[in-house]
This record gives C-alpha cells, sequence and structure tokens, in this order.
C-alpha cells in the first residue's frame, strides 16, 4: 500500500515507532497491537497472562514483544517503561466489567486507578514519548438523560464506573501538572464494543455465541438495555487517530456510534442468532430473562461523537448488523476450524483478525476517496 492512500493515514504515523500497549493479552488491546504490528510499529505489550477463560491475544508472541505483569506492581512498570522506551503508548490495562468490579471493589481500584498512576508518573521521565492514550469508558460520566457530550460531569455509581471517572481525572491531572513541550495525553471513551476475540464472561456476544456453540438457552439479565455498540475495528481506528504523533489535539475524546446503531441488548441478540443461523448453525433453543442482579446499571447509554468525527475525521464504517455479522464471522470461523482448540483455551487467531483488518481498511479508504470526491465537488 502506497503512502498516498487514505487508509495509510492509520500506517504512516506508527511505522518505525516504538510502541507501548498495556492489557495487550486482552479482547480490544489484541486487536490494537494487530493492527500496530501491520502498520510496521515496533510494539512491546505489557499484561497479565491470559486468564484460563479465554480474552488472550497468545498469537499476537509472533509480533509483539511481550512482558508478563501486572500495572499494580510499580517495579514492573518502570522496567518495561525503561526497556521500552516508548513513543506512543496506548494504556488499556484494566478491570473492565462492571459485575467483578462488585465482587472485588479493591482489585479494581488498584488496577484501574493506581495501575494508570503508575504507568503516567514513570512515563514522566522518558523524553521520547510523544503521545499517551488512556482508554477509559462510556461508563465514566455521572448519569443524565441524554447523549454523553465530552465536556460532561464525571462520576459512576458503581466500583467499575467510578474508576474509570477517575482515570480520567489522574490523565487531566498528570498531563496539566507535568507538561512536555511535544508530549500530549489524551483519554478516549468508547461506547460498547463488539468483536471476534473476546472471550470474557458478563458480555452479551460472548455469552450469546457460548450457547449458540453448546446449543443451550441463554439468560439475559437486561435485555431491554439500551447501548451504544461498535465494532473493536471502529473503536482502534478512533485510538489510533487519537494517539497519531502526526495529530495536536489531545484531551477527552468520545467514539460511538451513530444514534441509529443503538439498540438494546435482545436486538443485538437477535442478530448474532440470525448471522450464526445464516452460517449454517443452529438457533438458541430458547431465551430466558435471569433475576436482575443487584447492581446499580443504567437502562440507556448514548455518546455524542461529534468532535472525533470532526476534528480526525473518524468515521464508523460498520454499522450495527455488519458489526454483529463480522463478529459472529470471526467466531464461526475459529471455532470450527480443523485446529479448533476447547473454549477456554482461545486467545486471538492473528490470520483471522488481520483479515477483518484488511477488510476494514478497504472500507475506509473507500469512505476516505468518496469524502476527498464531494469536497472537491464542493470547491
Amino acid at each position: 500500500m502506497s503512502a498516498s492512500t487514505p487508509a495509510d493515514r492509520f500506517a504512516s504515523p506508527f511505522r518505525g515507532r516504538r510502541v507501548l500497549v498495556t492489557g495487550h493479552t486482552g479482547f480490544v488491546g489484541g486487536w490494537l497491537c494487530a493492527w500496530l504490528a501491520r502498520s510496521g510499529a515496533l510494539v512491546t505489550g505489557l499484561s497479565l497472562p491470559s486468564p484460563s477463560d479465554g480474552g488472550g491475544a497468545s498469537d499476537l508472541a509472533e509480533v509483539v514483544e511481550e512482558v508478563l505483569g501486572d500495572v499494580r506492581d510499580r517495579s514492573t512498570v518502570d522496567e518495561v517503561v525503561r526497556r521500552a522506551r516508548p513513543e506512543v503508548v496506548f494504556h488499556l490495562a484494566a478491570q473492565a466489567l462492571v459485575l467483578p468490579s462488585y465482587e472485588d471493589p479493591v482489585a479494581t481500584f488498584a488496577t484501574n486507578v493506581m495501575g494508570t498512576v503508575h504507568l503516567l508518573d514513570s512515563l514522566r521521565h522518558v523524553p521520547e514519548l510523544a503521545r499517551c492514550v488512556v482508554v477509559t469508558s462510556d461508563k465514566c460520566y455521572a448519569p443524565r438523560p441524554g447523549p454523553h457530550r465530552e465536556s460532561d460531569p464525571l462520576g459512576g455509581d458503581d466500583p467499575y464506573s467510578a474508576s474509570k471517572a477517575a482515570c480520567e481525572v489522574v490523565s487531566h491531572a498528570f498531563a496539566t501538572s507535568f507538561p512536555v513541550p511535544g508530549r500530549l495525553v489524551s483519554t478516549v471513551r468508547a461506547g460498547n464494543i463488539l468483536g471476534g476475540g473476546d472471550w470474557s464472561p458478563h458480555r452479551i456476544l460472548p455469552d450469546t455465541v457460548r450457547a449458540l456453540v453448546a446449543r443451550t438457552p441463554l439468560e439475559l439479565r437486561r435485555p431491554r438495555a439500551v447501548r451504544p455498540w461498535q465494532h473493536v475495528l471502529d473503536a482502534v481506528a478512533g485510538y489510533l487517530l487519537v494517539g497519531s504523533p502526526e495529530d495536536e489535539r489531545s484531551g477527552p475524546w468520545n467514539l460511538g456510534p451513530s444514534a441509529g446503531d443503538r439498540a438494546t441488548v435482545g436486538e443485538v441478540v437477535a442478530l448474532a442468532e440470525s448471522a450464526w443461523v445464516s452460517l449454517g448453525g443452529d438457533p438458541l433453543p430458547s431465551l430466558t430473562v435471569g433475576s436482575r442482579v443487584p447492581v446499580s446499571e443504567r437502562d440507556e447509554l448514548s455518546l455524542d461523537a461529534r468532535r472525533a468525527r470532526d476534528e480526525l475525521r473518524w468515521i464508523p464504517q460498520l454499522d450495527l448488523p455488519e458489526t454483529v455479522t463480522w463478529s459472529v464471522e470471526w467466531y464461526h470461523d475459529v471455532l470450527a476450524g480443523p485446529s479448533s482448540l476447547p473454549w477456554a483455551a482461545h486467545g486471538h487467531d492473528l490470520p483471522k483478525t488481520t483479515r477483518q483488518i484488511e477488510q476494514y481498511l478497504a472500507l475506509d479508504a473507500r469512505s476516505a476517496s468518496v469524502l476527498g470526491a464531494h469536497a472537491a465537488a464542493g470547491r
């Protein structure tokens, strides 16, 4: 791909650069590392070992210098930062689920807040660092009706949401208290991310695929809850644009789908089941609504992502049906393969992940060409 092609806007800023990704063995971290490696970045990953229930990115050891460690351990963070000397950092290491945050709030705050403090303080001593992107969540906002904008108050009624709001405060404090010319610290707040390679429990798509594969009933906790669903590649594309050393804008960024792609949990399950059946699988034997877990979860969440669209030219390429179809196809291809491993052993399937990245870049290139043609016609 030549440097002049529209899709290269993601690759050229990172080619040959040293990039540190924390949480690289996680679902989103795996996709980010695969894309960065494809772009020619020199990637170091810091993460806990892949958990036994999946969620790992073990295939990425081919393209990432992996360091297994815990961001709660300051000495580990210092050593990795010293060795990697990163020019760009993407901080994704986190306890990323609401329900476990109730079960172990101390570990959630220790990982999400103090882990971020350890990293940002260590990075203060890296002269080569140009960009740091801290990944938080759409749940970092104080509850209020309507789509959240970046200027809305932060808050959280559960340990996970509160920890992500605290990450936003910590990131802002480090950026303003310890400024370095040419260095920018940004935060990104994405919606509910779907995609292949997510093997965690308590997530709607992995739970649905598990039920489809096993042909067992699926229990939904909140089938009418509305969320801003988006494909992992749309989110990662936004992360890359925010983290580009060629861009001079910082601060917080919302990365969410268009209003038409907000849907209920039940609607997402129906789309996944339809996609699975179209690939030759069996439908779910039944759906049940489980007893409501006594946790604080909002009935509806939405994001206003106009800043990213206007300033970064970030355009989500996949609508909700496409998002679910791409995700289900990923799982179907991986689980149906001749070398398919037991569910718990799965991590990231690098060839399948890379193929979908290439498909996504082709969509982005066409979209950029259309926008360019419209702009030229308007002159």
